[in-house]
């Protein structure tokens, strides 16, 4: 029986080199200029609708540490309460907050579209009071040095009563 170190590699010219065929290449040539496409669009877009290949803007220049900072939120009346902040994530309203703020000028635009957070509310929160009317809100903080200083300032961009039947 021979030892492992008695084993020995073939030599060079006895290996098995396989070549990629005319179609593996044009598929791989294809695949790469149809990648550096999509990266180029979402560049020269300015968006991020693409990701991973977009320009994720977001990362691309640093913020003002005496600027602001923007957070939208939720707020929902109910029959018997007022004011209450609900969760912005596909579990409590069936989408993530990136979509809704990602989508923020329709949602402006179309304040109907209000509705369907509702109802994603309702269907993935049975057990909860129904929401008679959804606040869409945002919080401004001022910054300096990069610290959050004074109070922050709430606005109510759009207001929406619930049109679902019962409430």
């Amino acid at each position: 029986m021979e030892s492992p170190r008695e084993h020995r590699r073939p030599e060079a010219d006895e290996t098995d080199v396989r070549r990629l065929s005319a179609t593996g290449v044009a598929v791989r040539i294809a695949g790469t200029i149809a990648a550096l496409g999509v990266l180029a669009y979402g560049q020269v877009a300015d968006t991020n609708d693409l990701f991973p290949l977009g320009t994720l803007s977001q990362f691309a220049t640093a913020r003002d540490l005496d600027g602001t900072v923007r957070s939208t939120y939720l707020l929902a009346d109910t029959a018997t309460e007022d004011g209450r902040r609900i969760a912005m994530n596909d579990r409590t309203i069936g989408v993530a907050r990136a979509e809704v703020e990602g989508q923020l000028q329709r949602i402006l635009d179309n304040p109907a579209l209000m509705q369907s957070l509702i109802d994603g509310y309702a269907a993935l929160k049975p057990n909860r009071e129904p929401v008679e009317t959804l606040y869409l809100m945002r919080s401004i903080q001022q910054l300096e040095d990069g610290y959050v200083v004074g109070e922050p300032e709430e606005v109510e961009l759009l207001r929406w009563d619930s049109t679902t039947e019962g409430d």
